[in-house]
């Protein structure tokens, strides 16, 4: 079997091309020591079995994210036939860049050039054969979308070679190559110059793999003589792609300009605007698309699972802790996945039809401010549905440090589970102006949050964004679908052993009676949110699983009209104590896996601590009642 690996920039199709070649037979796993996601599928092409492994999208291979360095990781150690690079016709300068980096590394590689047909479109007309011959692999064209424009490459598999373009250098350059070159060792299956190149050039994972004193030296002279080799390394290469891009590529019409993205890009607010405005149309069709499907689902199979419930709870302690896993799974599944799918659905219908590029490009001047990287409004989004493929989707995010600014605001930012509680206490019992309260400060304490904690981190470096802005396409459909389902497969993966976890945890505390045991250690926090001891209990329980809070606080106050019981500023109180929080330990297990155990724990205590800060604020402010 042939194995062969998948690069490319985002959004250039590696992705659509995986799925046309292979079907819907892929496995989703993380790279080794790190959570960031590879794909991996197989298929026979011309009676040979291959296996594509698709590598994060990258814009060159120098790791200042942990995408590119996990992407050059496989390139340089992992064991591979060939490379299929993917350029995007649209932005092929860029896309060449990528390809003569592997040329130079010696990488045997066909580069299969996507969205053709819409640079043709536009008036780009690129000579592919003389394209081929300058580079000396194969270069061929591809749409992946339209999986009866594969023959080509399908034909051509095999013929993947090593290039023959050799790039030269300025004079004090090529001499710190030439001694460079003795620290990689003979044999090595890369090209010596190439590594030796990327040795000079500063390149951490090759230096931390081939370094030796000679190519220590060798930059160090060169920085002493006022030169920087990685920049003049990199301004070469870059010249080489545009010099080629030029010589075979020719713009016949003249591009017309977009007035629209001008001004959305010159103005942070107007882009913040119409960020927003796409936002809450995303809200609005996952909330009523999801809350009618809820309703439906629940109305065929609630019945039945109460009755198993029922009858498994009264056979022990592990029918009573079966019973709970089912019970929670259920509230899980059929509360979240629905609207968590529909989201997802939504998000790759935005991110393939160059919206979210968009609108990554258009908050980045505010979200900068702020110390926070443009992307991080994806794990935003998401956490409105569930803090937990929220937190794993902060993978996007360049560094851990925005990452855990990320993972900060998701605790300020009600997730589906926490709206329920919203709306179902605070909404029901003191009305419409409640919930918009606790929705408004729960934001401006995430961006308060974000931005203290981004200048504790100094994370600001981080919020750099380096991306193109993509052209507006037309979505396929089954590709929307087929990318929204491998999402959704991944967070069952994950949330369903949590889940099951929360749930036996919370089966043990009851089953032995804690619970009542545990209010004389929940009195002293009662006391300073001023509130009834027995309501501790649903918040404590309420952080192993978020959806019995409602159910659970009826039970201790003996009554579902809670204003008979609490004063419309203790249910207020009790709201946002159950809102302003790490939702739950499904959540805290997700934060664990992302940041490790020590960081997640600090981070975990501080957010909380925070939250409960701000609600004991609230609860001692001399407030009528």
């Amino acid at each position: 079997m042939k194995r062969v690996i998948l690069v490319g920039q985002p959004n250039v199709g590696k992705s659509s091309l995986l799925n046309a070649l292979t079907g819907a037979n892929v496995r989703v796993a993380n790279y080794p020591g790190t959570t960031v996601d590879i794909y991996r599928a197989k298929a026979v092409l011309n009676g040979e079995e291959y296996e594509f492994i698709d590598t994060p999208g990258v814009y060159n291979l120098y790791p200042s994210s942990l995408e590119e360095e996990i992407t050059e990781r496989i390139i340089l150690g992992e064991s591979y036939d060939f490379a299929v690079v993917l350029v995007d016709a649209t932005a092929f300068e860029r896309g060449l860049l990528l390809a003569i980096t592997l040329i130079e590394l010696g990488v045997p590689l066909i580069v299969a050039v996507n969205f053709w047909e819409e640079a043709e479109h536009k008036g780009i007309r690129i000579d592919y054969a003389g394209l081929e011959k300058e580079l000396g692999v194969p270069v061929v064209r591809i749409n992946p979308v339209k999986r009866g424009r594969l023959e080509e490459f399908i034909k051509r598999i095999g013929e993947a070679r090593k290039g023959r373009l050799e790039i030269r250098y300025d004079d004090h350059i090529e001499a710190a190559i030439l001694r460079a070159i003795n620290c990689i060792p003979e044999g090595t299956r890369l090209s010596r110059r190439g590594l030796a190149v990327r040795l000079i050039e500063g390149d951490p994972l090759v230096y931390e793999k081939y370094h030796c004193r000679e190519a220590e030296e060798a930059i160090a002279e060169l920085k002493a003589s006022g030169h920087n080799p990685q920049l003049d390394i990199e301004t070469t290469r870059a010249g080489y792609a545009l010099q080629i891009a030029s010589k075979y590529s020719r713009i016949l019409v003249a591009p017309r300009r977009n007035r629209l993205d001008e001004l959305l890009l010159s103005n942070p607010y107007i882009g913040m605007a119409a960020s927003a405005s796409i936002v809450l149309g995303l809200i609005a069709v996952t909330v009523i698309t999801g809350g009618k499907i809820i309703d439906y689902l629940d109305l065929i199979l609630s019945p039945s699972v109460e009755r198993v419930i029922g009858f498994l709870a009264s056979s022990g302690f592990a029918g009573y802790a079966l019973a709970k896993s089912i019970e929670a799974l259920y509230a899980q599944y059929i509360a979240a996945l629905p609207y968590v799918f529909i989201f997802y659905l939504l998000l790759v219908l935005l991110e393939d039809s160059g919206l979210l590029g968009r609108m990554v490009a258009w908050l980045h001047g505010f979200t900068k401010k702020i110390g926070l990287y443009s992307k991080a409004i994806i794990p935003v989004l998401l956490g409105l549905g569930c803090s937990v493929p929220a937190t794993t989707s902060t993978r996007i995010l360049p560094g851990k440090k925005q990452r855990i600014l990320a993972i900060a605001a998701l605790a300020f930012v009600p997730c589906s589970s926490r709206a329920s509680i919203i709306f179902g206490v605070a909404g029901r019992e003191l009305g419409a102006w409640a919930p918009m309260l606790i929705y408004l400060l729960g934001f401006i304490i995430a961006l308060i949050v974000v931005k203290v904690l981004a200048s504790i981190l100094g994370a600001q470096e981080e919020a750099i964004i380096i991306e193109d802005l993509p052209p507006l396409r037309r979505p396929l459909l089954r590709n929307v679908a087929s990318k929204a389902w491998l999402r959704l497969e991944d967070f069952i993966k994950i949330v369903t052993p949590l889940v099951v976890a929360g749930a036996i945890i919370y089966a043990a505390l009851d089953y032995t009676g804690l619970a009542t045991k545990s209010l004389k250690i929940l009195a002293p926090p009662a006391r300073v949110l001023h509130l009834p001891p027995a309501a501790m209990i649903p918040l404590v329980y309420g952080f192993l699983q978020k959806d019995l809070v409602i159910a659970m606080l009826a039970a201790v106050l003996g009554t579902t009209s809670f204003s008979t019981v609490l004063t419309h500023k203790q249910i207020l109180i009790f709201t946002m104590a159950s809102t302003y929080q790490v939702p739950c330990i499904i959540a805290l297990g997700a934060m664990i896996r992302e940041l490790g155990l020590k960081d997640a724990i600090k981070l975990f205590i501080i957010l909380d601590l925070i939250g409960f800060g701000i609600t004991a604020l609230y609860a001692n402010l001399p407030l009528p009642p």
